[in-house]
């Protein structure tokens, strides 16, 4: 039997608006990988810390096994501004850079006075590092940094933003290989590209993982359980994330049958009841107080959903037209002849590593910067409204209502209705109490939802989000994705969650270099594709050789005349996938059994037509300089 690394004995914590938890007891095993998820507030990071005696207990006991390590990724790491990038990885607590850091101060010592003593210590040192392979930590630092997007290690920390401090500590961490990994919000700052190799990472790991993360592909990947928190009570699930969804469908169905028969027995004895005086002094105390108990107890509790529909004008015939921009920092270009048009209802993403112009671009469509070159206009009925990947900086001393009301005093929905700022605050789940709240009280994801209401409570018709994923808990991220489908106006998003996108985009641009690559299709879609010429390339080399080749020369006027028939027929294969899939969720009851099968057969065949296009649609869109 498994033992465990940690153990939760009875424990308890709350703050005077709200329970952590109430004499728990929990067992964390060898092995474990564990999501901990709940809404924004709940008490996540609270709980991480609890766990590796960083916030104290109320009551109870927490005991971590002898001799167990433990590594842990804060959401704002504490790192010395004055060290450089390098010296965070070398003079960490890795016990093979303090073997390391030993060997060197030795030969210094060696060097400047040299002694039979120290000889023989070098000599134990030297063995040491020999047989524990000790030489090849450094060049695994420098890869580890080099995968997290550090290229010069000298640079001085205290020049870094804060996402590139989230992934130094990440590097350190990953490097001490402890025992127990936990990790809050680990993906935040993190590029696509950069996630799904550290998923991987995760899923091999040998030790115990306890992490929370608002990322559901990431949950799917990497967890074996899932720790649930919800209004002070902990629960855990077996499996990942998809199991857990499955379980929790279960649960509810549960209640809900239970509510039906707590309905019906009420029923009968309500009528019971109103048989007058007479019938009930028959009747024994104790059954008049069933009823009562009946009364008061409800197995569904109601989760109240965010409201977002705010009023917004129609779009005009002109909405966005980017002519031929390019962009250049320091010599470097980070956007070279770039051209697009806007059409009503684009959904398009944006991917690409970090550093490489996707918040420029979003900055010079709200002109904030220029272009080099080129222009940029926009059409006289788009409105814009911008969420920044940086919040601004709230005054934690003010109230969450002052603080909307800053903003505006009253807010028009869709409905045409207006609404107070506290009614608005009321939609937002912040009740009475939290908006009353001082800013500076929040959690990070309450924050983020506070500024998310702000940022789109005036109504625009081009929504554009950089990174609105980071911090908001999953139950926020599927309330805001279904108001994003049901969005009439356009939409960009940078985003590094693949979920998210999924559900949100059909369309991306793809930061590759100093281009931008128009993708007709979602995320999974471009990951198909890419894949697929991934292992085309490993097995025939000659045809990477001659994409390369390829790549310096501009399409023909017949490969041209190709690429545009193909953004047509992509279109009307994606227009009808589309009405097929809902054909079969909507009708799915009422189609018999051949209806269905032609249907899916159909919407089979469509994906394969339409995953060989996108193949060759992005072959030319490469060459289409």
């Amino acid at each position: 039997m498994t033992k465990n690394l940690i153990s939760a004995d009875s424990i308890s914590k709350a703050f005077p608006h709200k329970i952590i938890c109430d004499n728990t007891s929990f067992g964390i095993a060898e092995g474990d990988k564990i999501g901990l998820i709940g809404v924004n507030g709940c008490g996540k990071t609270t709980l991480l810390k609890m766990l590796i005696n960083l916030e104290p207990l109320d009551s109870g006991t927490i005991t971590l096994r002898k001799d167990t390590s433990v590594g842990y990724l804060p959401q704002t790491p504490e790192i010395d501004p004055e060290g450089t990038i390098y010296e965070h990885i070398y003079y960490s607590d890795n016990p093979q850079f303090c073997i390391l850091r030993e060997y060197h101060e030795n030969l210094y010592h060696l060097e400047t006075a040299p002694n039979a003593q120290s000889q023989q210590e070098q000599q134990k040192l030297q063995e040491l590092m020999d047989a524990g392979h000790i030489w090849d930590i450094e060049v695994k630092a420098r890869s580890y940094l080099t995968k997290l997007g550090f290229d010069d290690l000298n640079l001085k920390i205290g020049t870094l933003s804060g996402g590139q401090k989230r992934r130094l500590d990440l590097a350190r961490i990953l490097m001490d290989q402890p025992d127990i990994l936990i990790l809050d919000e680990p993906t935040n700052h993190l590029d696509i590209d950069t996630i799904e190799w550290f998923q991987n990472y995760l899923n091999e790991y040998k030790g115990t993982i306890i992490f929370v993360t608002h990322d559901r592909y990431f949950l799917d990947v990497v967890a074996n359980r899932i720790m649930d928190i919800t209004a002070g009570v902990i629960k855990f699930y077996a499996g990942n994330y998809s199991d857990y969804l499955h379980r929790k469908a279960l649960e509810i169905q549960d209640l809900e049958r239970k509510e039906t028969r707590r309905s019906a027995q009420l029923k009968t004895e309500l009528k019971w009841l109103q048989r007058g005086a007479r019938a009930r002094t028959s009747k024994p105390k104790n059954h008049i107080d069933r009823v009562k108990e009946l009364l008061a107890k409800s197995y569904l509790t109601t989760d109240v959903d965010l409201d977002i529909s705010f009023q917004s004008r129609r779009l005009g015939k002109t909405i966005l037209e980017i002519r031929n921009i390019s962009k250049s920092y320091d010599d470097k270009h980070l956007i070279k002849n770039f051209n697009y048009n806007f059409q009503k209802m684009d959904r398009i993403g944006i991917i690409g590593a970090n550093g490489c112009g996707k918040t420029t671009l979003l900055r010079m469509i709200i002109e904030e910067l220029s272009p080099d070159n080129g222009s940029i206009k926009s059409g006289l009925n788009t409105e814009f409204s911008y969420f920044r990947q940086d919040m601004e900086n709230m005054n934690g001393e003010l109230s969450v209502l002052d603080y909307v009301r800053e903003k505006a005093e009253n807010i028009r929905t869709a409905d045409g209705n207006l609404h107070s700022a506290s009614e608005m605050l009321q939609k937002f789940l912040f009740d009475g109490k939290m908006q009353q709240s001082k800013i500076k009280t929040l959690s990070g994801g309450e924050q983020k939802r506070l500024y998310l209401l702000c940022s789109l409570m005036f109504g625009s018709n081009f929504m554009i989000l950089d990174e609105p994923t980071n911090d908001l808990d999953i139950k926020t991220l599927e309330v805001l994705e279904d108001y994003l489908n049901a969005f009439k106006g356009c939409l960009l998003v940078v985003s590094h969650d693949r979920y998210f996108l999924d559900r949100t985009v059909d369309y991306l641009f793809i930061f590759e270099d100093d281009k931008i690559i128009k993708f007709p299709g979602n995320y999974s879609d471009y990951l198909l594709v890419k894949r697929y010429r991934e292992e085309a390339s490993l097995e025939n080399s000659n045809v990477t050789k001659t994409r390369i080749k390829d790549a310096a020369k501009t399409l023909s006027y017949k490969e041209k005349r190709e690429l545009e028939i193909l953004e047509n027929e992509l279109l009307q294969m994606e227009n009808r996938k589309n009405f097929l899939e809902n054909e079969l969720q909507i009708n799915a009851a009422s189609l018999n059994a051949e209806d269905f099968a032609k249907i899916s057969a159909e919407l089979e065949k469509i994906e394969q037509e339409y995953s060989l296009k996108s193949e060759r649609w992005l072959e030319l869109e490469e060459l289409n300089v």
